[in-house]
Protein backbone atom coordinates (compact mmCIF):
# COMPACT_ATOMS: atom_id res chain seq x y z
CA UNK A 1 0.00 0.00 0.00
CA UNK A 2 1.82 3.09 -0.90
CA UNK A 3 1.51 6.60 0.83
CA UNK A 4 0.28 9.80 0.73
CA UNK A 5 2.74 12.81 0.29
CA UNK A 6 1.98 16.35 1.02
CA UNK A 7 1.72 18.91 -2.03
CA UNK A 8 -0.04 21.81 -0.52
CA UNK A 9 -0.22 24.09 2.48
CA UNK A 10 -4.36 23.67 2.10
CA UNK A 11 -4.55 20.59 3.54
CA UNK A 12 -4.32 18.12 0.31
CA UNK A 13 -2.30 15.22 0.00
CA UNK A 14 -1.70 13.12 -3.14
CA UNK A 15 -2.25 9.46 -2.96
CA UNK A 16 0.25 7.40 -5.40
CA UNK A 17 -2.11 5.06 -6.32
CA UNK A 18 -2.75 4.98 -9.98
CA UNK A 19 -5.77 2.73 -10.18
CA UNK A 20 -9.30 3.13 -7.51
CA UNK A 21 -10.61 -0.32 -6.76
CA UNK A 22 -13.75 -0.39 -4.89
CA UNK A 23 -14.30 -2.44 -1.35
CA UNK A 24 -16.10 -5.24 -3.62
CA UNK A 25 -14.12 -5.15 -6.46
CA UNK A 26 -16.26 -4.60 -8.75
CA UNK A 27 -15.52 -1.27 -10.46
CA UNK A 28 -11.96 0.11 -10.92
CA UNK A 29 -11.05 3.06 -12.84
CA UNK A 30 -8.14 5.52 -13.27
CA UNK A 31 -8.52 8.80 -11.81
CA UNK A 32 -6.30 11.76 -12.75
CA UNK A 33 -5.73 12.54 -9.34
CA UNK A 34 -6.44 11.36 -5.81
CA UNK A 35 -6.36 13.46 -2.97
CA UNK A 36 -6.26 12.94 0.59
CA UNK A 37 -8.21 16.52 2.06
CA UNK A 38 -8.16 17.53 5.64
CA UNK A 39 -9.66 21.21 5.24
CA UNK A 40 -12.92 22.64 4.09
CA UNK A 41 -10.44 25.44 2.48
CA UNK A 42 -8.39 21.99 0.70
CA UNK A 43 -11.81 20.81 -0.45
CA UNK A 44 -12.83 24.31 -1.76
CA UNK A 45 -9.68 24.70 -3.54
CA UNK A 46 -8.95 21.72 -5.01
CA UNK A 47 -13.04 22.47 -7.35
CA UNK A 48 -11.70 25.56 -8.66
CA UNK A 49 -8.53 23.91 -9.60
CA UNK A 50 -10.61 21.40 -11.38
CA UNK A 51 -13.10 23.69 -12.92
CA UNK A 52 -10.02 26.05 -14.88
CA UNK A 53 -8.90 22.06 -15.66
CA UNK A 54 -12.22 21.15 -16.89
CA UNK A 55 -12.32 17.93 -14.53
CA UNK A 56 -15.06 16.30 -12.70
CA UNK A 57 -14.74 15.76 -8.88
CA UNK A 58 -16.21 12.83 -6.55
CA UNK A 59 -15.16 11.56 -3.39
CA UNK A 60 -15.28 7.93 -2.12
CA UNK A 61 -14.50 6.98 1.67
CA UNK A 62 -14.47 3.34 2.40
CA UNK A 63 -15.87 2.52 -1.19
CA UNK A 64 -18.56 0.02 -0.20
CA UNK A 65 -20.79 0.77 -2.86
CA UNK A 66 -21.01 -1.86 -4.95
CA UNK A 67 -21.98 -0.37 -8.14
CA UNK A 68 -21.33 2.63 -10.53
CA UNK A 69 -21.86 5.63 -8.52
CA UNK A 70 -18.25 6.54 -8.90
CA UNK A 71 -16.31 8.57 -10.80
CA UNK A 72 -14.64 7.83 -13.94
CA UNK A 73 -11.16 7.72 -15.71
CA UNK A 74 -9.31 11.33 -15.74
CA UNK A 75 -11.51 12.74 -12.89
CA UNK A 76 -10.36 13.78 -9.78
CA UNK A 77 -11.50 11.53 -7.28
CA UNK A 78 -10.96 12.58 -3.39
CA UNK A 79 -10.95 11.51 0.28
CA UNK A 80 -11.42 12.70 3.76
CA UNK A 81 -9.22 9.77 5.52
CA UNK A 82 -5.60 8.33 5.37
CA UNK A 83 -5.68 5.80 1.96
CA UNK A 84 -3.97 3.19 4.23
CA UNK A 85 -6.93 3.39 6.58
CA UNK A 86 -9.57 3.42 3.68
CA UNK A 87 -8.57 0.40 1.54
CA UNK A 88 -5.66 -1.88 3.86
CA UNK A 89 -6.98 -4.73 5.39
CA UNK A 90 -6.81 -5.74 7.66
CA UNK A 91 -8.90 -2.22 9.09
CA UNK A 92 -6.79 0.53 11.07
CA UNK A 93 -8.31 3.43 12.46
CA UNK A 94 -6.39 7.03 11.72
CA UNK A 95 -3.16 7.62 13.59
CA UNK A 96 -3.97 9.00 16.60
CA UNK A 97 -2.05 11.97 15.30
CA UNK A 98 -4.28 12.68 12.39
CA UNK A 99 -5.71 15.89 12.25
CA UNK A 100 -8.36 16.93 10.07
CA UNK A 101 -11.02 19.49 9.80
CA UNK A 102 -13.69 16.85 8.25
CA UNK A 103 -14.12 14.36 11.09
CA UNK A 104 -15.98 15.89 14.19
CA UNK A 105 -19.06 15.81 16.04
CA UNK A 106 -20.31 18.40 17.63
CA UNK A 107 -24.55 19.13 19.30
CA UNK A 108 -25.69 22.37 17.67
CA UNK A 109 -28.50 24.17 19.33
CA UNK A 110 -30.68 24.76 16.13
CA UNK A 111 -31.02 24.94 12.65
CA UNK A 112 -32.23 28.00 10.81
CA UNK A 113 -34.07 28.92 13.94
CA UNK A 114 -35.61 25.30 14.56
CA UNK A 115 -35.53 24.04 17.97
CA UNK A 116 -34.90 20.04 18.55
CA UNK A 117 -37.93 18.35 19.10
CA UNK A 118 -38.21 17.29 23.08
CA UNK A 119 -36.55 14.52 23.00
CA UNK A 120 -33.96 15.36 20.31
CA UNK A 121 -30.58 17.02 19.71
CA UNK A 122 -29.47 18.44 16.16
CA UNK A 123 -25.56 17.14 15.91
CA UNK A 124 -23.62 18.42 13.36
CA UNK A 125 -21.56 15.85 11.74
CA UNK A 126 -18.13 16.34 9.60
CA UNK A 127 -18.53 14.13 6.39
CA UNK A 128 -15.28 12.35 7.05
CA UNK A 129 -16.72 11.14 10.33
CA UNK A 130 -16.99 7.32 10.86
CA UNK A 131 -19.43 5.22 12.36
CA UNK A 132 -17.35 4.01 14.91
CA UNK A 133 -16.15 7.66 15.78
CA UNK A 134 -20.07 8.59 16.22
CA UNK A 135 -20.75 5.18 18.22
CA UNK A 136 -17.79 5.59 20.47
CA UNK A 137 -19.11 9.21 21.14
CA UNK A 138 -22.60 7.94 22.03
CA UNK A 139 -20.84 5.91 24.25
CA UNK A 140 -18.66 8.14 26.29
CA UNK A 141 -21.59 10.77 26.28
CA UNK A 142 -24.56 9.01 27.07
CA UNK A 143 -26.97 11.18 26.02
CA UNK A 144 -27.69 10.92 22.51
CA UNK A 145 -27.75 8.26 19.60
CA UNK A 146 -28.84 7.89 15.95
CA UNK A 147 -31.79 6.16 16.26
CA UNK A 148 -31.30 3.77 13.11
CA UNK A 149 -27.91 3.10 11.11
CA UNK A 150 -26.36 0.95 8.92
CA UNK A 151 -24.80 -2.29 10.45
CA UNK A 152 -20.63 -1.36 9.70
CA UNK A 153 -18.89 0.99 11.94
CA UNK A 154 -15.95 1.36 9.11
CA UNK A 155 -18.02 3.63 6.92
CA UNK A 156 -18.03 8.00 6.81
CA UNK A 157 -21.42 9.64 7.47
CA UNK A 158 -21.00 11.24 3.75
CA UNK A 159 -20.36 7.97 2.31
CA UNK A 160 -23.79 6.67 3.83
CA UNK A 161 -25.67 9.45 3.42
CA UNK A 162 -25.11 9.93 -0.10
CA UNK A 163 -26.91 6.59 -1.35
CA UNK A 164 -29.64 6.85 1.19
CA UNK A 165 -29.18 4.02 2.95
CA UNK A 166 -30.79 2.73 6.00
CA UNK A 167 -31.71 1.07 9.21
CA UNK A 168 -34.46 -1.46 10.65
CA UNK A 169 -37.52 -1.09 12.22
CA UNK A 170 -40.91 -0.27 10.97
CA UNK A 171 -40.41 3.11 12.67
CA UNK A 172 -37.33 4.01 10.76
CA UNK A 173 -37.09 5.96 7.61
CA UNK A 174 -33.71 6.55 5.93
CA UNK A 175 -30.33 8.07 7.19
CA UNK A 176 -31.32 10.90 5.13
CA UNK A 177 -34.45 11.37 6.57
CA UNK A 178 -32.66 12.52 9.85
CA UNK A 179 -30.61 14.72 8.11
CA UNK A 180 -32.10 18.58 9.15
CA UNK A 181 -28.95 20.65 7.38
CA UNK A 182 -26.38 19.84 4.74
CA UNK A 183 -23.17 21.87 4.02
CA UNK A 184 -21.24 20.94 0.45
CA UNK A 185 -18.63 22.30 -1.69
CA UNK A 186 -20.41 24.04 -4.90
CA UNK A 187 -19.08 24.46 -8.74
CA UNK A 188 -17.62 27.43 -8.04
CA UNK A 189 -15.53 25.80 -5.18
CA UNK A 190 -17.97 27.97 -2.98
CA UNK A 191 -19.27 26.93 0.73
CA UNK A 192 -23.40 26.46 0.38
CA UNK A 193 -25.71 25.35 3.15
CA UNK A 194 -29.42 23.45 2.74
CA UNK A 195 -31.80 23.44 5.67
CA UNK A 196 -35.42 24.06 3.93
CA UNK A 197 -37.05 20.69 4.54
CA UNK A 198 -38.52 20.83 1.15
CA UNK A 199 -35.17 21.66 -0.94
CA UNK A 200 -33.27 18.43 1.94
CA UNK A 201 -36.04 16.59 0.15
CA UNK A 202 -33.57 16.39 -2.95
CA UNK A 203 -29.98 17.32 -1.23
CA UNK A 204 -29.91 15.02 1.57
CA UNK A 205 -29.92 12.09 -0.49
CA UNK A 206 -28.28 13.42 -3.67
CA UNK A 207 -24.97 11.10 -4.64
CA UNK A 208 -22.75 14.21 -4.36
CA UNK A 209 -24.60 15.60 -7.71
CA UNK A 210 -24.75 19.29 -5.83
CA UNK A 211 -21.11 18.94 -4.75
CA UNK A 212 -18.89 17.97 -2.36
CA UNK A 213 -20.62 17.45 0.97
CA UNK A 214 -18.86 18.00 3.94
CA UNK A 215 -21.03 18.35 6.52
CA UNK A 216 -24.31 16.71 7.36
CA UNK A 217 -26.58 18.53 10.69
CA UNK A 218 -28.65 15.28 11.62
CA UNK A 219 -31.60 14.80 14.27
CA UNK A 220 -30.21 12.38 17.23
CA UNK A 221 -32.60 10.86 20.06
CA UNK A 222 -31.74 10.74 23.41
CA UNK A 223 -29.87 7.79 24.00
CA UNK A 224 -32.11 4.65 24.87
CA UNK A 225 -31.69 1.53 26.51
CA UNK A 226 -31.76 -1.99 24.11
CA UNK A 227 -33.03 -5.40 25.23
CA UNK A 228 -31.51 -8.30 22.91
CA UNK A 229 -32.69 -11.58 22.89
CA UNK A 230 -30.71 -12.75 19.46
CA UNK A 231 -32.04 -16.18 18.64
CA UNK A 232 -31.67 -19.38 17.25
CA UNK A 233 -34.78 -20.25 15.86
CA UNK A 234 -35.80 -23.39 13.16
CA UNK A 235 -35.74 -22.15 9.54
CA UNK A 236 -39.67 -23.38 9.36
CA UNK A 237 -40.60 -21.39 12.51
CA UNK A 238 -38.57 -18.23 12.14
CA UNK A 239 -41.25 -16.72 9.51
CA UNK A 240 -42.91 -19.30 8.63
CA UNK A 241 -44.00 -19.55 4.98
CA UNK A 242 -47.77 -17.79 3.91
CA UNK A 243 -50.55 -20.48 3.76
CA UNK A 244 -50.43 -22.52 0.56
CA UNK A 245 -46.52 -21.99 -0.12
CA UNK A 246 -44.82 -24.73 -1.51
CA UNK A 247 -41.35 -25.20 0.16
CA UNK A 248 -38.00 -26.69 -0.96
CA UNK A 249 -37.89 -30.21 -0.63
CA UNK A 250 -35.08 -29.98 2.03
CA UNK A 251 -37.26 -27.42 4.42
CA UNK A 252 -40.11 -30.29 4.03
CA UNK A 253 -37.74 -33.00 5.45
CA UNK A 254 -36.95 -30.62 8.62
CA UNK A 255 -40.76 -30.01 8.75
CA UNK A 256 -40.49 -33.80 9.27
CA UNK A 257 -37.92 -34.58 11.21
CA UNK A 258 -38.39 -31.88 13.96
CA UNK A 259 -42.74 -33.19 13.66
CA UNK A 260 -43.64 -29.38 13.35
CA UNK A 261 -46.99 -29.20 13.20
CA UNK A 262 -49.80 -26.90 11.17
CA UNK A 263 -50.34 -25.98 14.52
CA UNK A 264 -47.07 -24.83 15.53
CA UNK A 265 -46.65 -23.04 11.82
CA UNK A 266 -49.49 -21.17 13.17
CA UNK A 267 -48.13 -19.82 16.76
CA UNK A 268 -44.61 -19.40 14.69
CA UNK A 269 -46.57 -16.72 12.18
CA UNK A 270 -48.49 -14.90 15.00
CA UNK A 271 -45.42 -14.83 16.83
CA UNK A 272 -43.62 -13.31 13.67
CA UNK A 273 -46.60 -10.65 13.48
CA UNK A 274 -46.03 -9.49 17.02
CA UNK A 275 -42.06 -9.14 16.81
CA UNK A 276 -43.12 -6.53 13.32
CA UNK A 277 -45.58 -4.49 15.99
CA UNK A 278 -43.79 -4.45 19.47
CA UNK A 279 -40.11 -4.41 18.51
CA UNK A 280 -38.03 -1.47 17.75
CA UNK A 281 -35.59 -3.42 15.34
CA UNK A 282 -36.38 -5.95 13.05
CA UNK A 283 -33.34 -8.38 11.41
CA UNK A 284 -33.64 -11.95 10.15
CA UNK A 285 -30.43 -13.82 9.05
CA UNK A 286 -30.04 -17.34 7.44
CA UNK A 287 -26.65 -18.73 6.56
CA UNK A 288 -27.26 -20.66 3.77
CA UNK A 289 -27.95 -24.67 3.87
CA UNK A 290 -28.34 -24.20 7.84
CA UNK A 291 -31.50 -26.00 9.32
CA UNK A 292 -32.07 -22.75 11.75
CA UNK A 293 -32.31 -18.95 11.15
CA UNK A 294 -30.77 -16.12 13.35
CA UNK A 295 -33.48 -13.84 14.94
CA UNK A 296 -32.37 -10.62 15.98
CA UNK A 297 -35.10 -8.02 16.68
CA UNK A 298 -35.65 -6.25 19.78
CA UNK A 299 -37.09 -3.67 21.83
CA UNK A 300 -35.80 -0.33 23.27
CA UNK A 301 -37.03 0.54 27.07
CA UNK A 302 -39.50 3.25 26.31
CA UNK A 303 -39.73 6.82 26.14
CA UNK A 304 -41.82 8.68 29.08
CA UNK A 305 -44.78 10.66 28.24
CA UNK A 306 -43.52 13.53 29.63
CA UNK A 307 -40.42 14.51 28.93
CA UNK A 308 -39.88 12.09 25.84
CA UNK A 309 -37.01 10.98 27.26
CA UNK A 310 -35.69 8.82 30.51
CA UNK A 311 -33.00 8.89 33.08
CA UNK A 312 -30.12 6.18 32.35
CA UNK A 313 -30.37 4.26 35.44
CA UNK A 314 -26.89 3.78 37.19
CA UNK A 315 -26.73 0.53 36.32
CA UNK A 316 -27.45 1.44 32.72
CA UNK A 317 -24.46 4.03 33.04
CA UNK A 318 -22.21 1.55 33.93
CA UNK A 319 -23.28 -1.17 30.58
CA UNK A 320 -20.15 -3.06 28.42
CA UNK A 321 -19.60 -2.04 24.82
CA UNK A 322 -21.71 -4.99 22.62
CA UNK A 323 -20.67 -7.03 21.32
CA UNK A 324 -17.20 -6.54 22.68
CA UNK A 325 -13.93 -7.36 21.79
CA UNK A 326 -13.39 -11.11 21.88
CA UNK A 327 -11.61 -12.71 19.21
CA UNK A 328 -15.12 -14.47 17.75
CA UNK A 329 -16.96 -11.90 18.12
CA UNK A 330 -18.08 -9.45 14.63
CA UNK A 331 -17.00 -11.87 11.42
CA UNK A 332 -14.02 -13.38 12.40
CA UNK A 333 -15.33 -16.58 12.07
CA UNK A 334 -15.76 -16.09 9.08
CA UNK A 335 -12.45 -14.95 7.99
CA UNK A 336 -11.31 -17.92 9.62
CA UNK A 337 -12.80 -20.11 7.85
CA UNK A 338 -12.71 -18.72 4.37
CA UNK A 339 -9.04 -18.33 5.00
CA UNK A 340 -8.09 -22.09 5.59
CA UNK A 341 -5.98 -23.40 3.23
CA UNK A 342 -7.73 -25.02 0.13
CA UNK A 343 -11.00 -22.63 0.77
CA UNK A 344 -11.66 -22.12 -3.04
CA UNK A 345 -10.83 -25.43 -3.87
CA UNK A 346 -14.28 -26.43 -1.80
CA UNK A 347 -17.06 -27.19 -3.91
CA UNK A 348 -19.98 -24.14 -3.33
CA UNK A 349 -22.09 -26.02 -1.69
CA UNK A 350 -19.51 -26.63 1.15
CA UNK A 351 -18.40 -23.80 0.93
CA UNK A 352 -21.75 -21.92 1.96
CA UNK A 353 -22.35 -24.84 4.75
CA UNK A 354 -19.08 -24.65 6.41
CA UNK A 355 -19.75 -20.69 6.36
CA UNK A 356 -23.26 -20.70 7.94
CA UNK A 357 -21.82 -23.82 10.48
CA UNK A 358 -18.87 -21.54 11.39
CA UNK A 359 -21.14 -18.20 11.35
CA UNK A 360 -23.63 -19.62 13.49
CA UNK A 361 -21.38 -21.21 16.09
CA UNK A 362 -20.50 -17.35 17.42
CA UNK A 363 -24.34 -16.22 16.66
CA UNK A 364 -25.79 -15.29 20.45
CA UNK A 365 -27.97 -17.54 21.28
CA UNK A 366 -30.72 -16.24 23.89
CA UNK A 367 -33.88 -18.10 24.95
CA UNK A 368 -35.11 -17.18 28.03
CA UNK A 369 -36.08 -13.28 27.61
CA UNK A 370 -35.11 -12.77 31.57
CA UNK A 371 -31.90 -13.02 30.32
CA UNK A 372 -31.58 -10.25 27.59
CA UNK A 373 -28.54 -8.49 27.28
CA UNK A 374 -28.91 -4.73 27.76
CA UNK A 375 -26.67 -2.61 25.47
CA UNK A 376 -27.18 1.01 24.14
CA UNK A 377 -28.96 1.98 21.06
CA UNK A 378 -26.09 2.86 19.73
CA UNK A 379 -23.92 -0.24 20.62
CA UNK A 380 -27.12 -2.21 19.37
CA UNK A 381 -27.13 -1.02 16.05
CA UNK A 382 -23.42 -2.44 14.98
CA UNK A 383 -24.28 -6.02 16.67
CA UNK A 384 -21.62 -7.42 14.44
CA UNK A 385 -18.04 -5.45 14.16
CA UNK A 386 -15.19 -5.82 11.56
CA UNK A 387 -17.11 -6.65 8.51
CA UNK A 388 -14.78 -4.00 6.25
CA UNK A 389 -11.90 -6.85 7.04
CA UNK A 390 -14.29 -9.32 4.90
CA UNK A 391 -14.58 -8.70 1.73
CA UNK A 392 -18.24 -10.13 -0.12
CA UNK A 393 -20.63 -8.92 -2.81
CA UNK A 394 -24.25 -8.08 -1.97
CA UNK A 395 -27.63 -7.46 -3.91
CA UNK A 396 -30.15 -5.57 -2.13
CA UNK A 397 -34.04 -5.23 -3.05
CA UNK A 398 -36.36 -2.58 -1.28
CA UNK A 399 -39.82 -4.33 -2.04
CA UNK A 400 -42.93 -2.65 -0.90
CA UNK A 401 -44.90 -4.35 1.76
CA UNK A 402 -48.87 -4.76 0.81
CA UNK A 403 -51.59 -3.53 2.59
CA UNK A 404 -55.06 -5.02 3.10
CA UNK A 405 -58.05 -3.38 4.44
CA UNK A 406 -55.66 -0.62 6.39
CA UNK A 407 -53.38 -3.38 7.78
CA UNK A 408 -50.34 -4.51 6.71
CA UNK A 409 -50.26 -7.77 4.46
CA UNK A 410 -47.64 -9.85 6.48
CA UNK A 411 -47.56 -12.21 3.35
CA UNK A 412 -45.61 -9.99 1.48
CA UNK A 413 -42.66 -9.94 3.66
CA UNK A 414 -43.25 -14.33 3.94
CA UNK A 415 -43.22 -14.57 -0.10
CA UNK A 416 -40.51 -12.25 -0.12
CA UNK A 417 -38.14 -14.24 2.81
CA UNK A 418 -39.04 -18.09 1.25
CA UNK A 419 -39.22 -17.01 -2.23
CA UNK A 420 -35.50 -16.59 -1.46
CA UNK A 421 -34.88 -19.69 0.42
CA UNK A 422 -36.41 -21.24 -2.49
CA UNK A 423 -34.26 -19.66 -4.91
CA UNK A 424 -30.97 -20.76 -3.17
CA UNK A 425 -31.67 -24.06 -2.63
CA UNK A 426 -32.94 -24.62 -6.12
CA UNK A 427 -29.23 -23.56 -6.96
CA UNK A 428 -27.28 -25.39 -3.40
CA UNK A 429 -25.86 -27.52 -6.82
CA UNK A 430 -23.38 -24.67 -7.16
CA UNK A 431 -24.75 -22.26 -4.12
CA UNK A 432 -24.37 -18.77 -5.81
CA UNK A 433 -25.48 -16.96 -2.52
CA UNK A 434 -22.53 -18.27 0.17
CA UNK A 435 -22.85 -15.87 2.73
CA UNK A 436 -26.26 -15.00 4.26
CA UNK A 437 -29.86 -13.69 3.18
CA UNK A 438 -30.50 -10.83 5.27
CA UNK A 439 -33.56 -8.92 5.59
CA UNK A 440 -34.66 -5.61 7.39
CA UNK A 441 -38.03 -4.21 7.83
CA UNK A 442 -37.90 -0.59 7.21
CA UNK A 443 -40.38 2.46 7.31
CA UNK A 444 -41.82 4.58 4.51
CA UNK A 445 -39.47 7.71 3.57
CA UNK A 446 -39.86 11.37 2.27
CA UNK A 447 -36.81 11.76 0.15
CA UNK A 448 -37.17 12.02 -3.39
CA UNK A 449 -34.67 9.78 -4.49
CA UNK A 450 -35.25 6.68 -1.50
CA UNK A 451 -36.27 3.57 -2.74
CA UNK A 452 -38.47 3.42 0.46
CA UNK A 453 -40.81 6.46 -0.65
CA UNK A 454 -44.63 6.05 -0.92
CA UNK A 455 -44.17 2.49 0.96
CA UNK A 456 -46.63 3.78 3.49
CA UNK A 457 -47.01 0.30 5.18
CA UNK A 458 -42.97 0.02 5.53
CA UNK A 459 -40.54 -1.88 3.56
CA UNK A 460 -38.70 -5.55 3.60
CA UNK A 461 -35.60 -4.67 3.04
CA UNK A 462 -33.92 -7.93 1.75
CA UNK A 463 -30.66 -8.90 0.24
CA UNK A 464 -28.44 -11.73 -0.17
CA UNK A 465 -24.85 -11.83 -0.27
CA UNK A 466 -21.78 -13.76 -0.79
CA UNK A 467 -17.77 -14.23 -0.87
CA UNK A 468 -15.67 -13.57 -3.58
CA UNK A 469 -14.62 -16.81 -4.02
CA UNK A 470 -18.29 -17.03 -6.17
CA UNK A 471 -17.84 -17.30 -9.90
CA UNK A 472 -18.88 -13.69 -11.23
CA UNK A 473 -20.90 -15.29 -13.73
CA UNK A 474 -23.24 -17.90 -11.60
CA UNK A 475 -23.40 -15.01 -9.03
CA UNK A 476 -24.85 -12.32 -11.66
CA UNK A 477 -27.63 -15.33 -12.63
CA UNK A 478 -28.41 -15.51 -9.13
CA UNK A 479 -29.44 -12.06 -8.61
CA UNK A 480 -31.52 -12.31 -11.58
CA UNK A 481 -33.37 -15.10 -10.11
CA UNK A 482 -33.57 -13.37 -6.96
CA UNK A 483 -34.58 -9.68 -8.72
CA UNK A 484 -37.38 -11.82 -10.92
CA UNK A 485 -38.78 -12.92 -7.81
CA UNK A 486 -38.84 -9.70 -5.42
CA UNK A 487 -39.89 -7.12 -8.02
CA UNK A 488 -43.19 -9.59 -9.69
CA UNK A 489 -45.52 -9.52 -6.80
CA UNK A 490 -47.13 -6.68 -7.87
CA UNK A 491 -48.23 -4.96 -4.20
CA UNK A 492 -51.28 -2.66 -4.21
CA UNK A 493 -51.21 0.63 -1.56
CA UNK A 494 -54.46 1.89 0.01
CA UNK A 495 -55.66 3.66 -3.01
CA UNK A 496 -55.20 0.59 -5.02
CA UNK A 497 -51.80 2.13 -6.33
CA UNK A 498 -49.41 -0.55 -7.72
CA UNK A 499 -46.17 -0.15 -5.17
CA UNK A 500 -43.12 -0.51 -7.44
CA UNK A 501 -40.11 -2.33 -6.00
CA UNK A 502 -36.59 -0.96 -6.01
CA UNK A 503 -32.97 -1.62 -5.62
CA UNK A 504 -30.84 -0.66 -2.93
CA UNK A 505 -28.48 2.46 -4.68
CA UNK A 506 -25.48 1.16 -2.96
CA UNK A 507 -26.02 -2.61 -3.94
CA UNK A 508 -25.45 -4.87 -6.99
CA UNK A 509 -28.66 -4.59 -9.10
CA UNK A 510 -26.18 -3.27 -12.53
CA UNK A 511 -26.87 -5.41 -15.47
CA UNK A 512 -30.36 -7.18 -14.12
CA UNK A 513 -33.62 -7.21 -16.53
CA UNK A 514 -37.12 -6.08 -14.59
CA UNK A 515 -40.01 -7.67 -15.84
CA UNK A 516 -38.30 -7.81 -19.63
CA UNK A 517 -36.54 -4.17 -19.46
CA UNK A 518 -32.92 -3.66 -19.04
CA UNK A 519 -32.70 -2.11 -15.14
CA UNK A 520 -31.70 1.23 -15.57
CA UNK A 521 -35.00 1.97 -18.42
CA UNK A 522 -37.28 0.11 -15.34
CA UNK A 523 -35.99 2.77 -13.18
CA UNK A 524 -36.08 5.87 -15.72
CA UNK A 525 -39.64 4.30 -16.92
CA UNK A 526 -41.59 3.01 -13.97
CA UNK A 527 -39.69 2.85 -10.47
CA UNK A 528 -39.03 6.74 -10.59
CA UNK A 529 -40.21 8.54 -13.03
CA UNK A 530 -41.99 11.03 -11.61
CA UNK A 531 -39.64 10.94 -9.00
CA UNK A 532 -36.62 11.94 -11.42
CA UNK A 533 -38.64 14.87 -12.92
CA UNK A 534 -39.37 16.06 -9.54
CA UNK A 535 -35.72 15.85 -8.25
CA UNK A 536 -34.37 17.53 -11.35
CA UNK A 537 -36.97 20.33 -10.62
CA UNK A 538 -35.82 20.58 -7.36
CA UNK A 539 -31.92 20.47 -8.47
CA UNK A 540 -32.42 23.00 -10.50
CA UNK A 541 -33.90 25.40 -7.65
CA UNK A 542 -31.28 24.66 -5.50
CA UNK A 543 -28.26 25.43 -7.47
CA UNK A 544 -29.86 28.52 -9.17
CA UNK A 545 -30.65 30.23 -6.25
CA UNK A 546 -27.18 29.72 -4.94
CA UNK A 547 -25.74 31.23 -8.28
CA UNK A 548 -25.00 28.16 -9.94
CA UNK A 549 -25.84 26.49 -13.14
CA UNK A 550 -27.16 23.05 -13.63
CA UNK A 551 -24.85 22.97 -16.34
CA UNK A 552 -21.76 23.88 -14.44
CA UNK A 553 -22.66 21.61 -11.32
CA UNK A 554 -23.26 18.79 -13.62
CA UNK A 555 -19.81 18.96 -15.65
CA UNK A 556 -18.22 19.09 -11.80
CA UNK A 557 -19.72 17.01 -10.23
CA UNK A 558 -22.07 14.48 -12.17
CA UNK A 559 -21.57 11.05 -12.15
CA UNK A 560 -22.21 9.13 -15.79
CA UNK A 561 -24.67 6.77 -14.23
CA UNK A 562 -26.75 8.90 -11.86
CA UNK A 563 -26.45 11.72 -14.25
CA UNK A 564 -27.78 9.25 -17.39
CA UNK A 565 -30.63 7.88 -15.31
CA UNK A 566 -31.72 11.62 -13.89
CA UNK A 567 -30.50 13.87 -16.55
CA UNK A 568 -30.95 11.25 -19.22
CA UNK A 569 -27.49 12.02 -20.81
CA UNK A 570 -25.33 9.68 -22.44
CA UNK A 571 -21.74 11.45 -23.33
CA UNK A 572 -20.14 11.31 -20.10
CA UNK A 573 -17.35 8.34 -20.43
CA UNK A 574 -18.54 5.21 -18.61
CA UNK A 575 -16.50 3.39 -15.21
CA UNK A 576 -14.77 0.48 -16.08
CA UNK A 577 -15.94 -2.03 -14.02
CA UNK A 578 -13.73 -5.43 -13.88
CA UNK A 579 -16.88 -7.63 -13.17
CA UNK A 580 -20.19 -6.76 -14.86
CA UNK A 581 -22.93 -8.10 -12.60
Amino acid sequence: MSHSRRSDSAGVYSATEPTFSNWGQTVSYDPSYTLVIRSIRGVREVVKWAAKKGKRVRAAGFRHTWGELYGAVGDVMIMFLPIESLTKLPYKQAPADWKTELSGIEVVPSVAGRLPPPGHTFCKIMAGTTNDQLRQWSFDNKAWCIPFNVIMVEITFGGSNAPICHGSGFGSTTLSDLVVEVTYVDAHGELQTVNDPDELRAASGSFGLFGIVVSITLRLDAMGVAELVPVHISLPLAIPPPKGYTVPAQVQNMIRKSRITETQLEKAREDFIQRCEEDYYLEWFWFPYQESAWVNTWKMRLQTDIALEYELTPEERNLAPYPGDSWLDGVKSQEIITSLFLWKDLPGYMQAWLFGVATMAVMPNITDPKKAIKAYVSEALHFRRGIQNFRCWDSEWEVPIASSQGKRDYTTIQRAWWDAISAMYSQAHIAPARVALEMRLTGDSNVILAPQRGNAFGTTSIEVLTTLATPADEWAAFMQLVADKWTSYDAQGEDGRTLVPRPHWAKQWSGVLVRGKPVNQYLKEDAYREAFAEFRSTFERIVTRRGCSVEETRARFANALMDDLIFSVVELRPVRATLHL
